[in-house]
């Protein structure tokens, strides 16, 4: 007799704050304060979520980001990162690094200093496999911005639909993708914890990387970012998710 397989449901839509919600992924959010200031001094943690495409199974945390976002003058701030992701035969990358950013509207980075290493599954490092990606530049770099930088510009922008930038796109701060823009699409509502909230959100198109989604609450912090089959999900417990 063959052997009965069990019934899986392809998930067939893009990843929204509404479907990471049906699939599991998230309950709630974090509160903001009413004091939190986008261009202030915070710290933001996102768990790191996969979908293998399916309803039911193979859907989990993979790790975790946390970013630090530190004033250092009218014109300057840096954005501290420290970043874990498991990997196959529980061997877990990890970066850590800063980015000294301009205040501008792109976070245009001027200087960064980060590491890349490999740890095993007795948490041990793997020397040969770690690298070290400086940027030691004197002045920002005209028209680009960072991966990781745009988590932080984008909770500084308007909800306008008037509103779209251009960029060229530094990926992992060592990979230039050109031709980048961002725009604001509109209000979506969610429902968590029995309460119903809005979110924002803004879309990132351009060469060479699936589209992005940022979705914000009113107070314009980031909550989630999503792309294809990836959730970056705001989380205070999320250094949690692959201990």
């Amino acid at each position: 007799m063959a052997k009965k397989q069990s019934k899986r449901t392809i998930v067939g839509s893009p990843l929204t704050p509404v479907l990471l919600k049906e699939l599991g992924a998230l309950n709630e959010f974090p509160f903001t304060p009413e004091d939190f200031k986008p261009d202030g001094n915070w710290t933001n943690k996102y768990r790191i979520w996969t979908c293998h495409g399916y309803r039911e199974s193979s859907n989990e945390n993979v790790g975790f980001v946390r970013l630090k976002r530190i004033p250092e003058s009218d014109k300057t701030f840096t954005l501290n990162i420290h970043q874990e992701i498991a990997q196959t035969d529980d061997i877990t990358n990890i970066i850590d690094g800063t980015i000294k950013c301009r205040n501008d509207i792109l976070a245009s980075p001027v200087q960064w200093n980060l590491s890349s290493s490999f740890k095993d599954a007795n948490r041990k490092h793997i020397a040969e496999l770690s690298s070290i990606n400086n940027g030691p530049g004197t002045k920002s770099i005209d028209g680009a911005t960072g991966d990781w930088c745009l988590f932080e510009m984008v909770q500084r922008l308007a909800f306008d639909k008037q509103n779209s930038l251009s960029f060229d796109l530094l990926e992992g701060m060592s990979l230039s993708k050109p031709s980048h823009r961002l725009f604001y699409r509109g209000i979506y509502p969610i429902k968590t914890n029995e309460k119903n909230i809005s979110l924002h959100c803004f879309v990132q198109l351009g060469n060479g990387i699936l589209p992005y989604e940022y979705w914000l609450d009113t107070r314009h912090r980031l909550l989630v970012v999503t792309s294809m089959n990836k959730a970056y999900i705001l989380d205070d417990q999320a250094e949690k998710s692959i201990m």
